[in-house]
């Protein structure tokens, strides 16, 4: 079971970071397309700019959990093998448990954020679009890094 969640954590990660990426990749895309509409023939599309703002926030923060299964932050490997195997598991404790902190802190002030843009009923400039969902799955995807950072406690390749 321990083992399991730590793979599960990590497939569920890496797939929605997969989706994230190809959701960047149709951003540039239109962006490269918009930037061409308006060199050629002067007619950006309109609203995108409105779109990407809050788009490229919640499919970056997507790719949060993915850094965070992978360990592709900062690592503290080499002075924890250099002390021992007591003080590198001890050091990935406190590793995993400041993150999993910070992003749920992170988490929690991107929801606050998200209800204050609801509350005034904040809006696209053009698209008049509200702003709120974005920032609200920008604090899913925030939550979601911070119970992956918890699950990598489960590693048995960190032990």
């Amino acid at each position: 079971m321990i083992i399991t969640l730590h793979r599960r954590a990590a497939w569920f990660a890496e797939a929605l970071a997969g989706l994230a990426v190809f959701g960047l990749l149709i951003l540039a895309a239109v962006t490269t397309g918009d930037i061409l509409m308006r060199y050629l023939f002067a007619t950006p599309i309109r609203g995108l700019t409105d779109l990407t703002m809050v788009a490229a926030a919640a499919l970056l923060a997507a790719c949060m959990p993915h850094v965070v299964a992978s360990r592709g932050n900062i690592s503290v490997d080499f002075v924890g093998r250099s002390l021992g195997t007591h003080a590198l598991k001890a050091l990935n404790l406190f590793g995993a448990v400041v993150t999993a902190l910070f992003f749920a802190v992170m988490a929690w002030q991107c929801a606050l954020y998200a209800l204050d843009m609801y509350q005034a009923g904040e809006a696209m400039p053009t698209l008049r679009w509200p702003v709120w969902p974005w920032w609200t799955a920008v604090a899913v995807f925030t939550l979601l890094t911070a119970l992956v950072a918890l699950a990598t406690l489960t590693d048995p390749s960190t032990s």
